[in-house]
């Protein structure tokens, strides 16, 4: 059996020095110097065949693209429509790849919905890596009224609702280039691969705002047709942050925050008054939510340019909390001087927001 990663190699070396990793066991409570081939890892993980796609059909052009571009550039990234097409199946591989089966059945969920989740879980990382391009992704996304009918009426509905969402989420999403050059607090990397954040999973976030019904009723009440799709597109969803290096992330935002930038092709559709991006993410502004800056040809969109957005401090902190709290049980990092801050601001957070005690990694590393 292969030694399977379910965060890639090509990720974890970014966060390496030569190739090793501090790399922290949270349930066990210990830190240690490992090379990263031994870490975030198990034999057997995914089928042999499974792991030699990942590599082939997703892993290869997306370690070109980061190592060659997204990790080369300083202020601005202009990515092709196939790059663009690249980095959301790779993020939407990453959502998907790590299998959660445990997770989901700790955190209540009917058992038919964990049973559909680990019965398709290798399944639905094949359709996703079959995928060639962004219209056999959105292909992803639909079924037929009959196929509905015909899956909730054998009770298999949640096997198609689990894909359908990862998809969409990513899909639909904006994505946003972050860097911590600027403020000297590095990423670390959970076992997950990403830290997720959804209206109702914002255990970071004190607002029952929800951003769902509050766009679908500004849109009934203004009669805005494109208000109306605008809500049709959005889900509880709120963020995603991808680490691919300690000093450069990925998000995917919903588009919701569009509406909070000036530059955006939808501001001012929707009444934001008394809202602000940082009080809904809990990090950020709306100046991190600037549009990419399109090229065309023939009136054919064919790149992208995005402005790499420079973290402050705070921010940081936010983000690594919310990584940290989304591990299943490993964190890994590369000097424990530049996530000393986060690991301090997480174990200062209340006993009812943190799942971890990390006070062995501060005696730890003293």
């Amino acid at each position: 059996m292969i030694n399977s990663h379910y965060v890639p190699q090509l990720i974890l070396r970014h966060f390496a020095n030569a190739e090793r990793i501090q790399y922290c066991d949270l349930g066990n409570r210990k830190v240690e110097t490992r090379n990263i081939r031994s870490t975030f890892s198990e034999k057997g993980y995914y089928p042999d065949e499974i792991e030699k796609e990942m590599c082939y059909k997703i892993e290869s052009q997306f370690a070109n693209l980061l190592n060659k571009k997204l990790l080369n550039e300083r202020w601005r990234i202009t990515l092709t429509r196939d790059e663009l097409f690249i980095l959301k199946k790779y993020l939407i591989v990453t959502t998907i790849r790590y299998n959660c089966t445990e997770a989901i059945k700790k955190y209540g969920n009917p058992l038919q919905a964990v049973q559909g989740y680990s019965d398709h879980f290798y399944d639905n990382i094949n359709k996703v890596l079959a995928t060639q391009n962004s219209e056999e992704l959105a292909r992803l996304m639909s079924i037929s009224p009959s196929e509905k009918i015909e899956k909730l009426n054998s009770g298999r509905i949640g096997e198609f609702n689990s894909l359908f969402a990862d998809i969409k989420n990513i899909m639909h999403s904006y994505i946003v280039f972050v860097s911590t050059h600027r403020c000297g607090e590095c990423f670390i990397v959970p076992d997950t691969g990403f830290a997720y954040q959804a209206t109702h999973l914002a255990v970071f976030q004190q607002s029952e705002f929800d951003k769902c019904m509050y766009t679908l009723s500004q849109a009934i009440r203004t009669h805005n047709p494109y208000l109306l799709q605008i809500a049709q597109m959005l889900t509880p969803y709120d963020m995603f942050v991808c680490p691919v290096s300690k000093e450069f992330a990925v998000l995917s935002l919903s588009i919701f925050y569009k509406f909070f930038n000036r530059q955006s092709d939808i501001y001012g559709l929707l009444s934001t008054e008394g809202l602000t991006v940082n009080r809904l993410l809990g990090f950020g502004d709306s100046n991190m939510v600037e549009p990419p800056k399109v090229k065309l040809q023939s009136g054919k969109a064919t790149a992208y340019e995005y402005s790499i957005q420079q973290l402050s401090f705070q921010d940081v902190l936010e983000l690594n909390a919310r990584m940290i709290n989304n591990a299943e049980r490993y964190i890994g990092f590369q000097d424990f001087e530049k996530i000393k801050n986060s690991i301090e601001y997480y174990s200062s957070l209340p006993d009812d927001i943190r799942r971890f005690n990390m006070d062995f990694l501060m005696s730890t590393t003293q």
